[in-house]
């Protein structure tokens, strides 16, 4: 049984689970439902990350974050390692509803801050992170977590990109790089 929004869930329990006085229910709606709802709420990952890479000479202008390991995915998400991204897969509901969380160890020159935001479709979403430099040889953690608040209709690509907001261009290190989507049941309104 697939996925369904919440309001979906609603008319069909009423249309299924009527008050009973006729005796109408049988087990087959009780256990349909049941099944719905637990489809409707079991979880979904999308998750990537790489234990260690470097982002040469990394200015200001942002790249793609990459990752080298599929650490978990399920129906809902497809992920492309090679490309950075992660895939939310619709599979029929109306739109769609994730928790994006990115975590990383940070390693760039003192001082240094290097932006961390989420995009979505190729477009930059409000929340993000910034990390400060603390010297090439000490590691800075940084991690963010974003709702997508706002219903996606279709199928939205997420990808999280780097730049370099002060000092020059130098090498940055990421280690113990994670990002991870979520789904959150959709309302469907």
């Amino acid at each position: 049984m697939p996925r369904r929004t919440i309001s979906d869930l609603l008319a069909q329990a009423n249309t299924t689970l009527p008050d009973n006085i006729l005796q109408e229910i049988t087990a087959a709606d009780v256990r349909d439902m049941i099944k719905d709802v637990i489809d409707t709420f079991k979880p979904g990952f999308g998750a990537v990350g790489n234990p260690l890479t470097t982002l040469v000479a990394l200015g200001i202008t942002p790249v793609v974050i990459p990752y080298t390991q599929l650490l978990a995915v399920t129906a809902e998400y497809t992920a492309v390692i090679a490309s950075g991204t992660v895939r939310r897969n619709a599979l029929g509901l109306p739109t769609v509803n994730d928790r994006i969380t990115f975590f990383a160890d940070v390693a760039c020159p003192d001082g240094n801050e290097v932006v961390f935001s989420l995009y979505r479709d190729g477009l930059q979403v409000p929340g993000g992170m910034t990390v400060s430099g603390r010297g090439l040889g000490n590691i800075a953690a940084g991690s963010f977590s974003i709702l997508s608040g706002t219903a996606i209709v279709g199928d939205p690509v997420y990808e999280v990109r780097a730049a370099k907001i002060s000092g020059g261009a130098d090498n940055v290190e990421l280690s113990n790089v994670r990002l991870i989507l979520e789904v959150i049941p959709t309302l469907g309104l």
